[in-house]
């Protein structure tokens, strides 16, 4: 795990700052898969629901969802932070994918990650600060590990 990057990810976790008195972050912040995935060697960061022969790694998961980003019809693809513990790279249960494409082929692009659902829309009623504006067309899908 390259510290001084868990550091610069976490600095941007706190700059999305919305904690609520009851001490949960709302809504979650959303960083980019550079920042969640460069530095990453933990496989419990992502997919930890995932059995061992299923997952792909951290560099798995940023290979498969480069990928998919570097489509035409993709805006982004944008991870939530759920929790920071000490000493681990902070863990995600989220992926938002920002795109043109129809609801069956997200799902289609997401196989390789074996999310537990894909959907469309968000899952809260608010939305991250750092999510960009929609383009046109664009519609936000949310891809969920359980």
């Amino acid at each position: 795990m390259d510290k001084a990057k868990r550091e610069e990810l976490i600095r941007k976790f706190k700059a999305q700052n919305l904690l609520e008195p009851q001490g949960r972050w709302t809504p979650l912040p959303v960083v980019s898969l550079e920042d969640f995935f460069d530095g990453n060697d933990d496989y419990g960061s992502i997919g930890c629901n995932l059995l061992e022969r299923e997952h792909p790694g951290p560099k798995g998961f940023y290979a498969v969802l480069k990928e998919i980003r570097d489509c035409r019809d993709v805006q982004d693809i944008l991870v939530e932070i759920y929790e920071i513990e000490e000493q681990e790279w902070p863990y995600s249960e989220r992926l938002y994918i920002l795109a043109t494409a129809q609801l069956d082929t997200v799902t289609e692009w997401m196989k390789p990650l074996s999310p537990s659902e894909v959907s469309e829309g968000h899952p809260w009623s608010r939305m991250p600060l750092a999510l960009p504006e929609l383009q046109p067309g664009v519609t936000l899908f949310t891809a969920w590990w359980d």
